[in-house]
């Protein structure tokens, strides 16, 4: 019984390795013209989709002529096979390369919504 707990333990962590190693992330601008850059590259006007790395920040900027331009950094967590891969490292070190890998974390938002405050808009 040892021997199949040990083996379940071994096959059954360090899943984050091979999860994916990155994360779809959503940006939506008001006006729907404003210009949308993620991580420094333009992605888009109004709305972006990107692929970002799970283990890495992401910086957002949106800006429109005439209007102030807003930034947001979003950060990055430990997620659930992140957690079980930690467990499993108390009990067998295999599950730690899990923990190395970007699997094991997510963006800690996945969508933004940006309204930006243009010249004559009202307060």
């Amino acid at each position: 019984m040892k021997i199949i707990s040990l083996i379940l333990i071994a096959t059954l962590t360090g899943c984050s390795t091979f999860a994916s190693k990155t994360q779809q992330f959503s940006v939506t601008a008001t006006p729907k013209d404003a210009s949308i850059i993620i991580n420094g590259q333009l992605r888009g006007k109004g709305h972006a989709v990107a692929e970002v790395k799970r283990d890495s920040s992401v910086s957002v900027m949106v800006s429109k002529k005439g209007c102030q331009p807003m930034h947001r950094a979003i950060g990055h967590s430990i997620n659930g096979l992140g957690i079980l891969d930690g467990i499993g490292t108390l009990i067998l070190l295999v599950p730690a390369f899990g923990l190395a890998s970007a699997g094991a974390y997510s963006l800690d938002e996945d969508t933004l919504h940006f309204t930006l405050l243009c010249d004559g808009d009202e307060s």
